[in-house]
């Protein structure tokens, strides 16, 4: 048996590879199941007959589904075992296109997949279980516990410039494993060993946006807006402000927050230049907040910039 990583929810654009999910979207990771693969194909007196890359592990009177090259799917079951790489079923010959493989429902009865998730370190207690179709495709949504691990609560309090948002992001990494009636089967690392982490974030996307938060995520080609519903927030003196941002992981020790205030006529007012040790920022999504104190009287607009 074979189990295919088909699919990641990560988005990649030139050399980089973004891995910042929206928790309150579909986060799928695609697997594939593929018993055997098929070799070459037969005619035996108007029955499909198979050679396969294995010895086989069934027996005569198994049902299976076999795809071909097209995707096209055909049950049936296994008539003869001519020997151990090479079956006779009773599906008719031709296929529509060449077979491909083939998946084998008695020898594997009950069969789903299974995932689990460790989240900050922390291996999760819940695990989540899909299905595959006629195809032997299935959706891993790791959404539900991301929805779980986050609450309403913010993390920062305002009393410091920048505070990670530890209840409403981190990051986790994926195994899987197949499963069916009385199966033990090994953990797989999601992109091998060790496991790819990925990050997420507590926010709503479209479908048509995806889970993906790219568009938010800062490269060293790419600058990257902060992680709010409108473009310019409206600031209420005298009322706790932060502006929230994506804060990806880095090497670097420090990072400088630099805050322009201007004027209506566009002149500037004030800067304010802070440089901060990143410490265990990185990785979360973060909080800029803006203190009152730091407003001059005449003040109209501020420009914010994180610099690594």
């Amino acid at each position: 048996m074979v189990i295919t990583l088909v699919s990641t929810p990560e988005y990649t654009e030139g050399v980089d590879t973004f891995r910042w999910l929206a928790t309150e979207s579909p986060n799928n990771f695609q697997l594939l199941r593929q018993d055997y693969s098929i070799i070459s194909e037969t005619n035996s007196g108007g029955d499909l007959a198979i050679e396969i890359d294995e010895a086989f592990a069934g027996a005569e009177n198994d049902s299976i589904v076999i795809t071909d090259t097209a995707g096209n799917t055909y049950a049936g079951t296994v008539v003869t075992i001519t020997n151990p790489t090479h079956l006779i079923t009773d599906i008719a010959y031709p296929l529509a296109a060449a077979a491909s493989y083939f998946n084998d429902v008695t020898l594997y009865a009950g069969f789903y997949f299974e995932g689990r998730l460790t989240v900050n370190g922390v291996l999760y207690p819940l695990t989540i279980i899909a299905s595959p179709d006629k195809d032997g495709y299935a959706d891993l949504d790791v959404s539900g516990i991301l929805r779980i691990i986050t609450s309403l609560g913010k993390t920062g309090d305002y009393s410091s410039r920048l505070m990670a948002e530890t209840n409403k992001s981190g990051r986790f990494t994926l195994e899987y494993r197949p499963c069916w009636y009385g199966s033990d089967e090994g953990w797989i690392p999601a992109g091998g060993t060790p496991s790819v982490e990925y990050y997420y974030a507590e926010c709503v996307r479209s479908e048509e946006q995806g889970s993906n938060l790219h568009e938010y995520v800062a490269t060293d080609i790419q600058d990257a807006p902060f992680l709010n519903q409108f473009d310019q927030p409206v600031y209420f003196m005298g009322l706790p402000f932060d502006l929230s941002f994506i804060f990806p992981a880095t090497a670097e020790a420090n990072v400088t927050v630099t805050l322009t205030i201007y004027s209506s006529l566009n002149v500037p007012l004030a800067t304010v230049t802070e440089v901060i040790a990143i410490g265990d920022l990185d990785g979360y999504v973060n909080s800029l907040n803006i203190d009152e104190a730091t407003i001059p009287a005449g003040a109209a607009y501020i420009l914010a910039k994180i610099e690594v």
